[in-house]
């Protein structure tokens, strides 16, 4: 997906979200999961973007700093992402286990540890060393992992 896909999913997220509020609908269970599944394409995409960049040889640095900017812009939005009733009970198939709801501060202290990272690597992606972002982007698979290894389950996609 172009970056520019991207962005627009933002921001048509965003303004879906702005016309239910305007209206005085909240969004259903079923719309919060299928949000929080785009989102997580989204970083994934970006996540794709650079480590092909990186794999390439001769990575843009416009593409990695963008990416890495989206990473980081999502990272601290995740626990808002898991509001009550949109685990496997609102009828939409999830990869989120029920420990995030059962075990709230753990989520919340796992999913902590990405927004950090996701700040250090657009910060790495400044100098345009490609062996320091590709470090760097390790460390923030590596925070995904924690959480992932907690709070998903297994082999399924949709978050």
């Amino acid at each position: 997906m172009r970056s520019r896909d991207m962005v627009s999913g933002v921001v048509l997220g965003g303004v879906m979200a702005i016309s239910a509020a305007a209206m005085g609908a909240d969004p259903s269970p079923a719309d919060i999961i299928k949000a929080r599944q785009g989102h997580y394409k989204q970083m994934g995409a970006a996540m794709k973007a650079i480590g092909d960049q990186l794999k390439s040889g001769t990575p843009d640095r416009a593409v990695v700093i963008e990416n890495a900017k989206k990473i980081a812009a999502f990272a601290p939005q995740i626990p808002k992402w898991f509001p009550k009733g949109t685990g496997g009970e609102a009828g939409v198939k999830t990869a989120a286990k029920q420990e995030i709801w059962a075990q709230p501060e753990d989520f919340a202290a796992a999913a902590a540890k990405l927004p950090p990272e996701a700040d250090k690597l657009v910060a790495v992606t400044a100098t345009g060393d490609a062996a320091s972002i590709g470090d760097q982007q390790k460390a923030l698979v590596g925070a995904c992992a924690g959480c992932h290894k907690l709070f998903r389950v297994k082999d399924e996609h949709p978050q």
